[in-house]
């Protein structure tokens, strides 16, 4: 890997996905190693009428780092190379990542 940092759980990076998008890094931090190439990341959307589906978390500018309000969208996780990951924004509060989780394990039935 290069010199870039690794990113942590619940950190909301500017990703090159299908376009250049915010995302939510959930990866465990267990796995958190520079041989490990790839993250499961969630993206985040600005059509917060998707806030209404189960699971979906609202966040808000603040807890993004982003200029618009946004939504955790758990029915699009995704995995995303290292490389692909462009710019931290900031993390996640404890609450908005234990709502996330919360979200995946409705979404996955885990």
């Amino acid at each position: 890997m290069s010199g870039r940092p690794l990113p942590w759980r619940g950190e909301v990076w500017w990703a090159k996905v299908d376009k250049r998008r915010p995302v939510v890094v959930v990866q465990t931090d267990a796995v958190r190693d520079p041989r490990v190439h790839s993250f499961l990341i969630v993206p985040l959307t600005s059509r917060l009428h998707l806030a209404g589906l189960p699971g979906n978390v609202r966040l808000t500018r603040r807890a993004t780092g982003l200029a618009k309000p946004s939504v955790a969208n758990v029915y699009d996780v995704q995995r995303v190379l290292h490389g692909d990951l462009v710019e931290c924004t900031g993390s996640l509060p404890t609450s908005d990542l234990a709502a996330l989780a919360e979200g995946l394990r409705l979404a996955l039935d885990l």
